[in-house]
């Protein structure tokens, strides 16, 4: 989403992952004093009203965690919130990193790694997106059965790297871009608890392969009809790496989509920001049924 660029905001030489996992633990003593895992939640554009539902919270903000870039996005807080959903100790990002920002790919995914050191079983990722499949509507909540990333090798950031061995650790992940390829990153339990929770609420949950585009522009007609035909459903400008980084670590993953506009090659309306922060606010409460069942029955 387009943004007001903050470079000094990127960190160039990062600490020790060592020293950022000690910093959040000890800002998080919650999330290890449990006998559940905790439940880890990235929360992107306008999105970020979920973390009120999480129960005696605690506000970390990235600056405080040695090695975290900042957030510049609109609608992207940029700070851990911590507690308990459901009875379940959660860690949310509320706002998260771009390569659109300047930052590179180990800083997009160095939250996200932080929160595997840290012990989480499951992450759910959520983000707003353009739809580019004709039989999407604006507001339609999309699970992430597939996707497809051009992030790689925009402003400065290293190609992706992918290996067939065991999972590295979550700072291998993050530091060098090396993740392990998935056929799918939608993880089935989680998956069918979605989609439980979605028939137990009436509304509809679809599925569809997104495609992670650097941005920050909004597309083109032009591209969107390159996109579709290449069998795009989505487009937007994050959440490949970090599922990518969380998968690559032993994390179940489930990626959701707000279909925030309709990017149809035809279409007489085009994205404004304003508009796609509007629709996830209206989307919000539907993703956090989703994501309390989840915290629910998921661990």
């Amino acid at each position: 989403m387009p943004a007001n660029f903050n470079h000094s905001a990127v960190p160039h030489s990062p600490p020790d992952f060592s020293e950022s996992l000690a910093a959040l633990r000890a800002k998080s003593p919650v999330l290890t004093e449990s006998s559940k895992p905790p439940l880890g939640v990235v929360l992107g554009s306008g999105l970020g009203g979920l973390a009120d539902a999480i129960e005696s919270p605690t506000v970390i903000p990235y600056g405080e965690i040695p090695g975290l870039a900042a957030s510049t996005a609109a609608g992207h807080r940029g700070e851990f919130i911590v507690g308990h959903l459901a009875s379940r100790p959660i860690i949310a990002m509320a706002g998260r990193l771009h390569v659109y920002e300047g930052h590179s790919l180990p800083d997009v995914t160095r939250p996200v790694a932080l929160m595997a050191g840290i012990g989480i079983s499951e992450l759910v990722v959520s983000c707003a997106a353009g739809g580019l499949n004709p039989g999407f509507s604006v507001g339609d909540l999309v699970l992430l059965d597939e996707h497809s990333s051009w992030l790689d090798g925009k402003l400065g950031a290293p190609p992706t790297l992918f290996q067939a061995a065991e999972c590295p650790a979550p700072e291998q992940a993050s530091a060098t871009g090396w993740f392990r390829r998935h056929l799918s990153t939608c993880d089935p339990q989680l998956d069918q608890i979605a989609h439980q929770t979605a028939r137990k609420h009436g509304f509809r949950l679809r599925r569809g392969m997104y495609l992670a585009v650097s941005g920050p522009n909004y597309e083109t007609r032009a591209e969107c009809r390159m996109m579709r035909g290449l069998g795009a459903d989505l487009v937007g400008m994050s959440t490949v790496p970090e599922i990518l980084c969380a998968s690559s670590a032993g994390v179940r993953t489930l990626g959701i989509s707000v279909v925030t506009n309709l990017a149809l090659p035809d279409a007489p309306v085009t994205a404004d920001h304003a508009d796609v922060l509007e629709v996830c606010e209206r989307a919000a409460n539907r993703l956090q049924q989703i994501v309390r069942a989840i915290a629910t029955h998921g661990a």
